[in-house]
């Protein structure tokens, strides 16, 4: 079965995926005849373990490569080295995002400076990140010495100062307390909001989360619609798209 966007035509496409195989020797991982991404939507992929769905993610961040199909950029087809061909516009985060050996505001900056971003621009974009992440209080802590909810919104905080265009969350809530997930689902509403894309993971979200748009079942290698899909952000999304969580509402904003 394919999967077509539904959403508006106004919301520009950003990634597809189009003939996409994958196998493990002979094993079908992913056989998927068509998948796009929309500007300002989140989607989330559930299906067992084992689905492929980590893989997918990381075949659209480039990181791996697929047996045979077509990607598109913003509808120019991508071939070489994809991965150097997507920097700065899809970031991939795993479960368990890697933190540098430094502090939160040198993390957060590592991009910025790999980019050659002006130290007085660096110095801005980071503040901001953290105010974004509501962490504006641990820019000079140790980022080892972080609670996992904590290294992920610095996670998020980091990839957001980069402005990609779309990201990929690979169980962004994984061994998390509920209190951090719902600190980490309000950032991700946040993108949103903003006009970025979001594709994640999860096993610990609902279907019917009012931040999602689409809800995709990978099965067999296939995707397929799972439940209702949101067409548009509703006033229920739009008003959680800037409502920090009630329990932890004044240290996090």
């Amino acid at each position: 079965m394919s999967v077509c966007p539904q959403h508006a035509p106004s919301e520009p496409t950003l990634l597809t995926l189009s003939a996409l195989r994958k196998q493990y020797g002979s094993r079908t991982i992913l056989d998927i005849d068509y998948f796009a991404v929309r500007a300002a939507e989140a989607v989330l992929l559930v299906g067992s373990n084992g689905a492929g769905k980590s893989t997918l993610l990381r075949i659209m961040a480039g990181i791996d490569s697929a047996d045979s199909g077509t990607l598109t950029l913003s509808s120019r087809p991508l071939t070489g080295n994809i991965q150097h061909r997507l920097r700065g516009r899809v970031i991939y985060l795993h479960q368990q995002p890697y933190l540098f050996d430094c502090s939160v505001r040198d993390n957060i900056g590592y991009g910025l400076r790999s980019l050659g971003i002006a130290a007085d621009q660096r110095d801005t974009r980071i503040e901001q990140a953290l105010e974004w992440s509501g962490l504006p209080h641990l820019g000079e802590r140790h980022a080892k010495t972080l609670s996992g909810g904590e290294k992920q919104r610095i996670a998020l905080a980091r990839a957001w100062v980069l402005r990609p265009q779309l990201l990929l969350l690979d169980e962004p809530t994984a061994n998390m307390d509920r209190e951090a997930c719902e600190q980490t689902y309000f950032l991700v509403r946040r993108l949103v909001s903003e006009g970025m894309a979001v594709v994640m993971t999860s096993h610990g979200i609902r279907n019917d989360h009012p931040m999602l748009t689409r809800t995709l079942l990978l099965q067999q290698g296939k995707l397929q619609p799972c439940g209702e899909a949101v067409t548009s952000p509703t006033p229920e999304r739009q008003h959680l798209s800037h409502e920090a969580p009630q329990q932890s509402q004044r240290r996090f904003l």
